[in-house]
């Protein structure tokens, strides 16, 4: 069994110590473990994508390991921005269990289903079969500020990494951090904690995914465990995964209610990933001719002027 990380904050800073915590706990339960710095790789943003990044080397790593555990410092309530931009170009239909099931299924039919396969995917390239494979993934949240609501936003950006490629989510916490790079290891109780999952992760690689046991606190959601809530209309819905459910109002306490009907809707289900591939087939079919689109997008092209940064 291998396992990856991803350290997203800075060299020897506390984000990366607890990961090697867990990694570390991970090894001594005989996994094979390796860490990648996101402040090693290159990457650019989508709309100069042909030129090229380090996107798609780590997607090859990832797709060569049993799990993940990436851990993350806390800019402004959420993840890096350079998280999001790796999660932006290295996800996407080609790292999506179900769109990768359905392409190498029409594989087998002939030239015709291949040529149809790749635009099913948005590249062009073939399927990679090791998508398919069960994962384990732990998320580590860390926050310079002690008051919760300066880190809401980051464990849930943690989870766009999992839900695309159908990975089970065995632990994850979240923590502030004392000052000073590396801070964090002062506290015995969060590298414990970091250890911990670790070891939670390690334990369960190679299990399906509903095999997969959640160790860490439960949280609000049953689906992704996290306490962000969205109000729609008369029901709630899990801010994180899109887990449905309905807000209860006990003796002046609130809570959320999901049925099991509510929680198929999860991006962490099967389900919901199989829905998403039919949405996004029927979308497709009902885009405008070409010829169309660009008859009534050239009054737009020119009609404000662009500011550009020099460049050398």
């Amino acid at each position: 069994m291998r396992l990856l990380g991803l350290a997203c904050g800075q060299e020897d800073g506390s984000a990366e110590v607890l990961l090697k915590a867990a990694l570390t706990a991970a090894a001594r339960e005989g996994t094979a473990v390796e860490m990648v710095r996101l402040t090693d790789m290159s990457l650019v943003t989508a709309a100069t994508a042909d030129a090229g990044d380090d996107a798609a080397w780590f997607c090859d790593r990832l797709l060569d390991a049993d799990g993940v555990i990436v851990s993350s410092p806390t800019y402004t309530r959420s993840a890096p921005g350079a998280l999001k931009l790796l999660i932006d170009r290295a996800f996407g239909p080609r790292t999506d269990v179900v769109f990768v099931r359905e392409a190498l299924a029409r594989r087998e039919h002939g030239p015709a289903e291949q040529k149809e396969t790749r635009g099913l995917l948005g590249v062009d390239t073939a399927p990679d079969p090791r998508v398919l494979k069960p994962r384990v993934a732990g998320f580590i949240a860390v926050g310079g500020c002690p008051s919760p609501h300066w880190r809401t936003l980051t464990l849930p950006t943690l989870h766009a990494l999992a839900f695309p490629l159908h990975m089970a989510v065995a632990d994850q916490m979240e923590v502030p951090t004392p000052g000073g790079l590396g801070g964090i290891a002062t506290d015995p109780a969060a590298v414990l904690r970091a250890e911990r999952l670790g070891g939670a992760v390690a334990r369960q690689l190679g299990l399906p995914h509903d095999e997969v046991r959640f160790l860490g606190e439960p949280g609000t959601c049953p689906m992704c465990h996290l306490d962000l809530i969205v109000l729609r209309g008369g029901r709630a819905e899990c801010g994180t995964c899109g887990a449905a459910g309905r807000f209860v109002v006990e003796d002046g306490n609130v809570r959320v209610d999901f049925s099991p009907a509510g929680t198929a809707s999860s991006v962490h289900t099967l389900t919901e990933l199989e829905e998403h591939y039919w949405e996004l087939l029927s979308a497709a079919s009902l885009e405008p001719d070409p010829q169309e689109i660009d008859k009534h997008a050239a009054a737009f092209r020119d009609s404000v002027p662009v500011l550009r940064p020099p460049r050398p």
